[in-house]
């Protein structure tokens, strides 16, 4: 083969060479001809001296040329060395010698080329071009093995970033960057030593207050800052979680920590440090906390919500409650797993029905329309809800309440003339099959929409949180339902909103109605409401009048309709002269 210096430049041109030779002059002719191939040459006079030079070189070399008779060390001695260190190491012998057995060592020592002296040119550069094509073939390989090792380091390192943030984002609240729920119920399901813990569960008063106020943003803020300064209240010893919401959980050994000083230290500290600012005013906020030790895991969060619930049952902020099996409250929480279990099973028995109270014109004094009230059918006992609404409500069952009143009065009304009224919640307007439900119902039923009203709640038209059942309402308003805002005053009252909302009517809170003909504050209250509500065209409805005069007042007071025992308690059916 014929091998032009061109194309062998093509491939030594980057390589490195060591080359031993005794000869001095056979190694400078031969040096002077591979400097013109080579990037870079280093000689050596004898194996001794190559030995060294290759062991010095920090980079190796890609070529080695040996030859075979030189002092010190002769050149298979020195093939040996190299191979020892390097066994891939690319070797061109030259020999005088070309009997078989040189060849057959050269071999042994995976010589990768062998050239006879004196030196043919021709044959110099046929074995250059090869020896040197393979070690750019490996170089190649070498090159794209570190690429693809490279690329596999990236991705392994990409894969252990990922694993990283998975873990964080199934182990650590993103807001407070505290050990989250998973954690905490890791800890508890993991824990075998054999003593009590202690468990606070911290809940922030009124955070919904700070939402609504403040905005989202300001809000997390303030959960980041609780969950930091409850750790500059607590030791080392002391397992720190943000469990729900607005919830934090604290785990201790109660051998070791007093629970009572810890709940005082945070309270007073809360009560003096602010956690964040306002336009330029501190805010503070309060926490109250439910304590329970047990030694079964297990039992700790269950006990310590009780016990939570009756600190926030005191109606006080900033309390702490220790969990006590002869409180009043835990067995007021039996009853009302009862009431769940009852409640159950009532809805499946089809054992709740609606009841009818009149809701009365204060000017003519006639039924204008009827309020749809759930009640419970047992044994021939009437259960009125103040039994198992908040059952329904713990159980999660209050959308299948409220669709049962709703099938029933429909089904009821169904082709008469008579507006009435019925109770949704937020979960209802949560709900996405709600309005489906209802178009399917009140065309069922030919149910005219002007002539039913929905009362809801202040808390669905107060939150900033959760738009959807705002938008839902929207939605009943275009299918032409009326909307009556139910309990007005009780809770943060905001006429703000009412207009956009398209509320039809307002009923007063039943306790600014008790005892209103005597009572000047609750009158005031009452005929504020009534006269803004005309101002802004609502028509105002009083709950629980219970005697004439208190229906005498609320007539004077400008309150447009009235409900309560003094007309009629509910009924099972609505009168039949109003059908």
């Amino acid at each position: 083969m014929q091998i032009s210096l061109t194309d062998l430049l093509n491939i030594t041109s980057k390589l490195r060479v060591l080359y031993a030779e005794d000869d001095v002059i056979l190694r400078e002719n031969t040096v002077a001809l591979l400097r013109d191939l080579f990037s870079e040459i280093d000689e050596a006079g004898d194996g001794a001296e190559a030995l060294k030079c290759y062991k010095d070189h920090p980079n190796g070399y890609d070529i080695v040329i040996t030859d075979l008779n030189m002092p010190h060390m002769n050149g298979m001695d020195l093939i040996k060395n190299i191979q020892s260190i390097n066994p891939k190491q690319p070797i061109i012998v030259v020999s005088a010698h070309n009997e078989t057995e040189f060849f057959l060592e050269s071999i042994r020592n995976n010589v990768s080329g062998y050239i006879l002296k004196p030196i043919d040119f021709d044959q110099l550069l046929e074995t250059l071009f090869k020896v040197s094509s393979l070690v750019k073939e490996r170089l190649t390989k070498a090159s794209m093995q570190a690429k693809l090792q490279q690329k596999l380091d990236e991705q392994s390192k990409q894969l252990a970033e990922n694993s990283q943030l998975v873990h964080e984002f199934l182990t650590i609240d993103k807001v407070t960057k505290l050990q989250n729920a998973t954690m905490l119920y890791n800890f508890l399901d993991n824990f075998t030593q054999d003593h009590p813990l202690t468990i606070m569960l911290y809940n922030i008063d009124n955070f919904s207050f700070i939402n609504q106020t403040y905005g989202a943003e300001f809000a997390d803020e303030a959960l980041f800052k609780v969950g930091e300064y409850l750790q500059y209240n607590l030791s080392k010893e002391v397992h720190l979680y943000r469990y729900n919401s607005d919830e934090f959980v604290i785990i201790f050994d109660p051998q070791i920590i007093n629970p009572e000083f810890v709940a005082i230290q945070i309270q007073a500290f809360f009560k003096e440090t602010p956690i964040g600012e306002n336009d330029e005013k501190p805010v503070y906020i309060t926490l109250s906390c439910g304590i329970a030790t047990a030694a079964s895991p297990a039992s700790l969060l269950p006990n310590a919500r009780i016990a939570l619930r009756e600190a926030r049952m005191r109606g006080v902020p900033n309390q702490y409650n220790i969990y006590n099996t002869q409180d009043v409250f835990l067995k007021r929480s039996k009853i009302e797993t009862t009431w769940i279990q009852k409640f159950r099973i009532a809805l499946e028995e089809d054992r709740v029905v609606p009841y009818f109270q009149p809701i009365i014109d204060n000017e003519t004094e006639e039924i204008v329309k009827y309020e749809c009230l759930a009640r419970i059918e047992d044994d021939g006992e009437i259960i009125s809800p103040a039994h198992f609404l908040e059952a329904a409500r713990r159980s999660g069952l209050m959308s299948n309440l409220t669709r049962t009143i709703i099938n029933k009065s429909f089904k009821i009304f169904s082709g008469q003339h008579v507006a009435f009224s019925i109770n949704i919640t937020n979960e209802d307007l949560l709900n996405q099959t709600f309005i489906d439900f209802l178009y399917t119902k009140q065309n069922l039923y030919k149910i005219d929409p002007s002539l039913v009203t929905f009362e809801i709640l202040e808390d669905i038209i107060i939150s900033d949180i959760n738009r959807e059942p705002l938008q839902n309402l929207h939605v009943l308003k275009d299918m032409g339902y009326l909307l009556a805002l139910d309990d007005f005053g009780s809770d943060r009252s905001n006429f703000s909103r009412l207009e956009t909302l398209g509320v039809d009517f307002l009923k007063i809170d039943g306790q600014f109605i008790k005892g209103i003909d005597t009572n000047p504050r609750n009158q005031d209250i009452v005929e504020s409401i009534a006269s803004m509500a005309k101002k802004i065209g609502l028509e105002v409805i009083a709950e629980f009048v219970s005697n004439k005069e208190e229906f005498e007042m609320v007539k004077k007071l400008g309150v447009n309709y009235s409900q309560g025992f003094f007309f009629n308690a509910p009924l099972e059916l609505p009168m039949k002269d109003a059908l």
